[in-house]
């Protein structure tokens, strides 16, 4: 027999696909040999296990079967070839490790488990193998290569490439960490099989590149990488933005030829169809690449033609690089034809010139077209495309295929220049269809600036397009177009035509209207044009304009209107829920079925309503804790009301007969949320009791809720609704047993099925005749209710189909578009013969008259579960369509009236009715006050009044409001015509001042509020938000100024004048206001003196320096910059009534009171308090009329007026002041170096906040400097570092371009103010990692912080919080721990011998008093358990207290003598801790509320635990004795351990002092151990080289360890701040995962420690790994 042969290609699809090939069938690399593998055992006897199984897998699948007692016979005969695998886990281990192969194979039902999580839980299934992985870093990390592997291939099994690349990640990053030996051979195989599944991050491929050129020659790293990126791409991931860069670097190091191999691999990389996705900057760095190769290889240029490169961006200018590459590569010729002989520009040119050079120029132009849409329908203009096609127009006319310009993602659209000037050239065209819709997006189209726009004479001329322009000029109304927009139409010589021609068919459209709806909805699409109508189309607004409304409404009235039926049951259901209705309640009515009852319920009373009668009525019984969101449902069976409700997970309910029974409910789920009405399909009461939902039979006193479905029924036989396929079915069903059989139909669904016609089973309804719905509007044989629907036709011949039981059938038909006004509900009848169509589209039902049922035809509109709106005004609620049978004639007579009512009586009534309404405004204009204004009836009343005595024959109220409603809506529609035609005025615009405010013309460039809050940073902070005005505060400052010089306010109106006015004690308000605060900016007023010298600072960018003078010069304006004593911040109180007060101004004599704005609103106490400026140039100040004074802030100019303009002027004179390089020395000297250099370079700069790098080089400082001086700047506060700045300005600001800042004042200033304070050196601030500077100065001047030195009273408030007399005495929550921490690491860092360790033990002695006082209550964050719920209640379990109660006369209730719950939200408590009676560190409180919250809350009581034990004393009085130097140089702390170790291990004691410092310490990062030791470089590298080449230590490059050298054990890789660290040394010390590990201990104990460890046996080493046991016992 031959064999089979495949070409390269099939062999590699075969592969892929997992076929087996014969053997030898190919060479490939990626090909393996299959083999057969028997194994025997003992128990089997004769018989084998035969395994088929690649020859790369064969040994592991020996050794995997070899635990299990299996044993495999010598031959392997190979059988076929099929795709190469690598060695996965856990085949790997079992080969490369068998020693540990058994614990890999137990963790394989842990891999599967996780594998099938993996596609409905990602989330989870990537912990889980998280957490596998961190037990196999620990013991056998050299299985985490594999292991990750093989995790990314669960998740490419479910095609999730996210999580498969980030374990193929972790894979490597192993490798890495663990120092792992690598098999080139199987790296290379996983990165082609991880490329081809599209799952290498360009970070991995990054990575690799550093990986390969560190490993192999320079040649084979290129080819491996080169394989690489080229299998990546054609896998589908596009080139990262860096690859020419990386490929470059490669090369070079290869030494190869660039512009060659470059060119190989970008044409690899185009080739792949993931190239279309390359960001741009691939793109840019290949730019002179593609030129090279398109001129090398033509087949470049059309492959570039092919792709449309969406990873470029969506704008015109990205559009058109692409065009620009496109010409640079020559690729635009085959476009335009211009390399080709054939003559084309000719009629003689044929179809082969545009396919000679393979090239569809038609087909690239569609393509390109809807790829500018980028997703969407339109696009802007496009300079560069218009020129291309303009030289592409011979080529595509001669070749006669049509462009497709209109096709988007969603909708049709087109680029509107483009398609002009396709038209206009020639270009054959594939347009859309007659009646089809394309957004041409003319209102973007005017706004769009670029050149070349065209004149649209080609597309008008043409009456296919012309009609998509007409449709376009009717779009610019639909939305917020502009009026300049409209009038750019308008006079368009093109479109203003076009326009006419529209606005003639709208009034055309308008003048046909035969109902209310219609015509209103033509009005409405016109009155858009208004501005532009008469000036366009003068004869459609005159015919608007002549047209009668009153035929209109009488045609409405005679075919018959819903309100003529009623439910009088209903009405008196709704009448016994509105009883007792509050305004402040939720009165939401809730609706749900229970054919032929409807059950209503509202707050706590529902009501059954049955077609005759009220059916019962029940006062709800529901638990409290039920939100608006949480509503109940209920079902109602045999006379009895189910009431539900879902709780959480739960549901339970009970039945109206026995309510205190509540019960579990089984079965059908109800909503958790309540999202609208609980209507659904008819449920159907059964003749023998019970009720049919679609499943089995619901009885009263059934605790099992049966599931819900459409259910039809005709009495005797019952269906329920299913599916076959995509098929709507009707089931037989059986409601006893809830089962259902074949389908088939009611014999009313069978009497409307016709050959020619489709039966809508979905829309049909068949209900058995219940008492009381005999006389149903919609008909009835006797038996039944209901309707078959059915469609028929197609387009515009499309019509719908409605019967109902009585023979009566009501159609809709479709309009030319095809589109009909919903589905057929059928005939209405109405007393006096109307029959109006019901239709229904979703919640919505119109009604037609029976002669035009189109959607033109529409005579009025309702919604169901709704009141009856302005169609049905009468009808309180609009029951859902299967309750509509219930409906019955109102008034008979009545009805008769409407049937003959003429169009003349129309017109009377419309008369009468506008008549009223005048006479109504013209009474209103006569009241006075809002009484007078309330006497006045309303609208509706006066339409109601006017009617009646016209049609004295309606004596139903409800019928007679309907009919008013309808005559106000015709007379509205009548008003809205005649404002359509009468061309609108210009009215007298008012001074922007009163619609704006003050100031509102005031905008200058780097004025706004987000500039000056910047400029103003950390000295004075523009807090609150940005209001509508980018300008609030200058323009507030500036009215403000302008108020307080005596001058009028000049701004908006002061809202509700009347009331606002009305002021006490002499008091009067302005009539208009300042503008209202946008930001809060009164603290600038004390900071004009920084202020102003920041503004001179060299250092401040420019934009925030003219912010700055600007905000300067607006406060020398007036009095704000005037001396002390005169002006005040204040917060004024007054009862809230939701007035407006923002921006009054009230005066009484020469004082002034400018309200800025609504400070804050007490909801609980009805209050607001309003923020203002109180001016007095007496300084006496006083009350304010009636308002009660909460707070007030005096505030005095640091810098005089005329100073401040002479600060300002200078700088605007002369720029910034000068630097003067050597002023940080001098200030740091004078302030005896409380002030570092660094800090006084800041502070001398102004203290910008985001200074430029420029700047930064200026001053002689880096980034991080900066921030270091800027942290310990803002830890001496606020108040005092603005007082050191402006300081440093001289008496005669002047002498800032001269002389300099004047450090000698600043000097002084830091010697009375801060003179005292310890500081921390720079150095030592700076190796503070994760420790506030604050928060260490703190703690070394305890003196200084209020809540180390005072003490005060807690006690509860009037609302129950907890307040303090002296609330700086109490410490904050965080407080204890980061003074605790700060003393550690100062502690840890500071070298013995240093001077501030001295001041270590005082502040911790602070510390100890200031928690031994024992009114002290601290809240350490311990109020939630680890597992989220309240500890207080758990505390109260332990120590068995009641759930509540137990509070003092304080309210706090005290648990032993540390521990007081209060009183929190809600019912909940919190948790403080009184560490006086706590009786030390061994307390057994610690232990319960730790292990309560978990250590993530216990941050706090492991902080007083260490104030209360001893191990941070002897941390601190440390090195008080003995050599100088830092204790972790071994050599300092411990000499007598480094001799020991070097001996125990034969090392040099450079070797043993560096080997201790890996043991013990958690920072051993080279740049701290060289900083410890002192050594030189070469010492160093001396001393990591000898210990390297021992066992005790693993050499390998990990992230951020900042290290070469690690401990043999397992890595916790922390993210910063955190700095990572080996697992052994989590016996030394706490490792926390969110800051650095400091250790409490004095180092030369932690040395000791860690030495006896070793010494005890317990070395760092690798974790023994334990699995889980077999079933024999034996553990894995």
């Amino acid at each position: 027999m031959t064999a089979t042969t495949y070409d390269d290609t099939t062999t590699a699809a075969l592969l892929e696909a997992g076929a087996v090939l014969p053997p030898g069938s190919t060479e490939r690399e990626d090909a393996d040999v299959l083999t057969v593998r028997a194994y025997g055992h003992p128990a089997l006897g004769e018989r084998r296990v035969v395994r088929l199984v690649p020859g790369t897998l064969g040994e592991a699948e020996d050794l995997a079967l070899e635990f299990l007692g299996l044993v495999r016979e010598p031959e392997t005969p190979e059988v076929g070839q099929v795709r190469r695998e690598t060695l996965g886990f856990p085949a790997w281990a079992l080969v490369n490790d068998p020693a540990n192969g058994h614990h890999a194979l137990a963790l394989v039902k842990d891999v599967e488990r996780l594998a099938r999580q993996a596609k409905s839980r990602p989330g989870a299934a990537k912990e889980g193998f998280e957490a596998l992985a961190d037990r196999l870093g620990r013991t056998v990390p050299h299985f985490l290569p594999t292991f990750h592997e093989q995790a990314a291939r669960v998740f490419l099994e479910q095609e999730n490439t996210t999580y498969a690349a980030a374990f193929f990640g972790k894979a490597r990053e192993a490798e890495r960490v663990h120092a792992l030996a690598v098999d080139e051979e199987r790296q290379r195989a996983v990165f082609l099989e991880f490329a081809f599944a599209g799952a290498l991050t360009v970070k991995a491929l990054k990575e690799h590149v550093k990986d390969l050129a560190r490993r192999l020659e320079p040649a084979t790293a290129w080819a491996q990488f080169r394989q690489l990126t080229v299998e990546r791409c054609a896998a589908g991931m596009p080139p990262y933005a860096s690859l020419p860069q990386d490929a470059r670097g490669l090369i070079a190091a290869a030494g190869l030829p660039r512009v060659a191999e470059e060119c190989a691999l970008v044409a690899d990389l185009i080739a792949s169809p993931a190239a279309v996705r390359a960001p741009a900057s691939f793109w840019t760095a290949c730019r002179a690449t593609l030129t090279v190769l398109a001129a090398q290889r033509p087949a470049v240029r059309a492959r570039l033609l092919e792709i449309m490169p969406s990873g470029l961006g969506c704008s015109v200018e990205d559009d058109e690089f692409w065009l620009s590459l496109l010409a640079e590569s020559g690729a635009d010729r085959l476009l335009t034809g211009e390399d080709d002989t054939t003559d084309t520009a000719g009629t003689g040119g044929t179809a082969a010139a545009d396919t000679a050079d393979g090239v569809d120029a038609a087909g690239w132009l569609s393509r390109w077209a809807a790829f500018r849409k980028h997703g969407g329908s339109i696009t802007r203009r496009s300079p560069a495309t218009l020129a291309l096609v303009r030289r592409m127009a011979p080529r595509l006319r001669a070749a006669g295929r049509p462009a497709d310009l209109f096709t988007g993602r969603w909708h049709a659209g087109v680029d509107l220049d483009l398609l002009d000037l396709c038209v206009a050239e020639g270009v054959p065209l594939a347009l859309p269809g007659p009646e089809a819709a394309a957004n041409l997006a003319l209102d973007r189209w005017f706004s769009d600036d670029a050149p070349d726009r065209r004149d649209l004479v080609a597309v008008a001329a043409d009456p296919r397009l012309r009609r998509l322009l007409h449709q376009a000029v009717g779009a610019l109304g639909n939305g917020r177009t502009a009026d300049e927009v409209l009038r750019e139409a308008a006079a368009h010589p093109v479109l203003g035509e076009v326009l006419r021609d529209w606005l003639d068919e709208a009034a055309e459209r308008y003048t046909r209207a035969v109902g209310l709806p219609a015509a209103r909805a033509e009005l409405d699409r016109m009155r858009p044009f208004r501005t532009v109508a008469a000036e366009v189309g003068s004869a459609a607004v005159a015919r608007v304009a002549g047209h009668e409304v009153a035929p209109l409404l009488g045609r409405t009235l005679r075919a018959g209107i819903l309100d003529e039926l009623g439910w009088p049951a209903l009405e008196d259901a709704l009448r016994l829920l509105d009883t007792g209705a509050r305004k402040d309640e939720d009165n939401t009515l809730t609706v749900h079925e229970a054919w032929p009852a409807l059950i209503l319920a509202r707050r706590h009373k529902a009501v059954v309503v049955g077609p005759e009668e009220i059916l019962l009525e029940h006062d709800l019984r529901l638990p409290a804790e039920l939100d608006r969101w949480q509503r109940p449902r209920f079902r109602y069976v045999d006379g009895e009301l189910l009431v539900m409700w879902r709780k959480g997970s739960k549901q339970s309910g009970y039945w109206s007969a026995r309510p205190a029974e509540v019960f579990t409910l089984g079965g059908e789920q109800i909503p958790a949320w309540w999202s609208g009405h609980d209507i659904g399909s008819p449920s159907l009461p059964l003749p023998g009791g019970g009720r049919a939902t679609g499943g089995r039979t619901l009885h009263a006193g059934d605790t099992v809720l049966p599931p819900g479905r459409p259910v039809l029924g005709d009495g005797t036989s019952y269906w329920r609704q299913g599916r076959q396929g995509r098929q709507t079915v009707w089931l037989e069903y059986d409601p006893a047993t809830g089962t259902h059989g074949r389908s088939s139909l009611p014999a009313l669904l069978r009497s409307g099925i016709r050959d020619d016609a489709a039966l809508r089973p979905a829309s049909c309804e068949v209900l058995p005749l219940q008492p009381g719905l005999e006389h149903s509007p919609f008909g009835t044989d006797g038996s039944v209710l209901g309707r078959w629907v059915r469609t028929e036709g197609q387009g515009a011949e499309a019509r719908t189909t409605a019967g109902t039981p009585d023979g009566r059938t009501a159609t809709l038909r479709a309009d030319r578009a095809g589109r009909t006004a919903g589905i057929p509900l059928g005939a209405l009848r109405l007393p006096g013969g109307a029959e109006p169509v019901a239709a229904q589209s979703q919640l919505k039902i119109g009604l037609f008259a029976a002669d035009d049922t189109s959607p033109g035809g529409e005579l009025g509109r309702v919604t169901q579960h709704e009141q009856g709106g302005e169609f049905a005004a009468g009808t309180p609620f609009v029951p859902p369509v299967a309750f509509w049978h219930a409906l019955r004639p109102r008034d008979e007579r009545g009805s008769a009236v409407l049937r003959a009512l003429t169009d003349g009586l129309a017109a009377e009534l419309l008369d009468r009715a506008a008549s009223a309404l005048a006479g109504r405004q013209e009474a209103l204009d006569r009241a006075g006050d809002r009484a007078a204004r309330a006497a006045v009836p309303a609208a509706d009343e006066a339409v109601l009044g006017a009617v009646a005595p016209a049609l004295p024959q309606l004596t139903d109220a409800r019928l007679l409001t309907g009919v008013a409603a309808l005559v106000r809506t015709a007379l509205r529609l009548t008003e809205s015509a005649a404002v359509f035609a009468t061309p609108p005025q210009e009215r007298p615009r008012e001074p922007r001042n009163r619609t704006e405010g003050m100031f509102a013309d005031y905008r200058p460039e780097h004025g706004e509020d987000r500039t000056l809050q910047e400029a103003t940073e950390g000295l004075a902070p523009l807090n609150g938000w940005w209001g509508r005005s980018r300008w609030s505060v200058l323009r507030q400052i500036r009215a403000v100024n302008h108020v307080l010089s005596g001058r009028p306010a000049d701004g908006r109106p002061l809202p509700d004048r009347e009331r606002r006015a009305a002021l006490t004690d002499g008091w009067h308000s302005e009539a208009y206001t300042v503008p209202g605060i946008g930001m809060v900016w009164p603290s600038v007023l004390a900071a004009l003196r920084p202020l102003a010298y920041r503004a001179a600072s060299p250092a401040l960018p420019d934009a925030e320096r003219e912010a700055l003078l600007l905000l300067l010069e607006a406060i020398a304006e007036g009095p704000l910059a005037e001396p002390a004593g005169v002006l005040r911040e204040v917060v004024l109180s007054e009862p809230h009534d939701k007035q407006q007060r923002a921006g009054q101004v009230l005066r009484r004599g020469a004082r002034t009171v400018v309200v800025l704005g609504c400070e804050s609103v007490d909801s609980e106490h009805e209050r607001v308090d309003w923020l203002a400026l109180d001016h007095d140039p007496s300084g006496g100040f006083g009350a304010v009329a009636h308002f009660l004074l909460d707070k007030e802030t005096r505030h005095a100019s640091d810098l005089p007026a005329e100073r401040l303009t002479a600060v300002t002027g200078l700088i605007r004179d002369k720029g910034a002041a000068p630097w003067q390089p050597d002023a940080p020395a001098v200030l740091a000297a004078a302030t005896r170096e409380g002030l570092g250099p660094l800090q006084a370079a800041v502070l001398l700069a102004g203290r910008p906040r985001r200074p430029g790098a420029e700047a930064l080089a200026a001053l002689g400082l880096k980034a991080r400097q900066k921030d270091l001086a800027d942290g310990m700047l803002d830890a001496l506060g606020q108040p005092e570092a603005a007082a050191l700045m402006a300081a440093l300005l001289p008496a005669d600001p002047a002498d800032l371009w001269t002389v300099g800042p004047d450090t000698q004042a600043a000097a002084r200033v830091w010697a009375e103010r801060l003179g005292s304070l310890v500081r921390l050196p720079e150095e030592v601030a700076a190796g503070l990692s994760g420790v506030p500077v604050g928060a260490a100065e703190a703690v070394l001047n305890p003196g200084r912080t209020p809540w180390l030195s005072r003490t005060t009273v807690q006690r509860p408030d009037k609302d129950g919080d907890l307040t303090a007399d002296d609330p700086a005495a109490v410490p904050g929550r965080y407080d204890l721990t980061r003074a605790v921490d700060a003393l550690a690491a100062l502690a840890y860092g500071l070298p013995y011998g240093h001077p501030l360790r001295a001041a270590l033990p005082d502040g911790l002695a602070a510390l100890r008093r200031r928690v031994a006082d024992p009114g002290l209550l601290l809240d350490l964050d311990v109020q939630w358990t680890e597992k989220g719920g309240p500890t207080s209640a758990e505390l109260r379990k332990a120590y068995g207290l009641p759930e509540r109660g137990g509070a003092d006369p304080q309210g706090f209730t005290r648990i032993g003598d540390a521990l007081v719950l209060r009183p929190w939200y809600h019912s909940t408590e919190t948790v403080l801790v009184r560490p006086a009676g706590l009786t030390g560190p061994d307390d057994a409180v610690f232990g319960l509320v730790t292990g309560l919250v978990g250590r993530g809350r216990g941050a706090g009581l492991r902080a007083l635990r260490a104030v209360l034990g001893d191990e941070l004393g002897r941390a601190l009085a440390a090195g008080a004795t003995g050599p100088a130097g830092y204790a972790q140089d071994p050599a300092v702390g411990a000499p007598a351990l480094v001799a020991e170790v070097a001996a125990a291990h034969g090392l040099s004691e450079d070797a043993a002092a560096l080997y201790l410092q890996l043991l013990a310490l958690p920072d051993p990062t080279d740049r701290n151990c060289a900083r410890w030791t002192g050594w030189k470089p070469a010492r160093t590298k001396k001393a990591r080289a000898e210990l390297a080449a021992t066992d005790l230590v693993v050499t390998a490059r990990r992230p951020r360890a900042g290290r070469t050298l690690f401990l043999p054990c397992g890595w916790h890789d922390l993210s910063s701040p955190a700095l990572p660290v080996e697992t052994w040394k989590e016996g030394l010390y706490p490792i926390p995962g969110h800051a650095r590990a400091v250790p409490l201990l004095p180092v030369p104990e932690l040395f000791a420690r860690a030495w006896q460890r070793v010494r005890a046996g317990d070395a760092p080493a690798y974790e023994e790994l334990t699995t889980r046991a077999t079933r024999r016992g034996r553990r894995r």
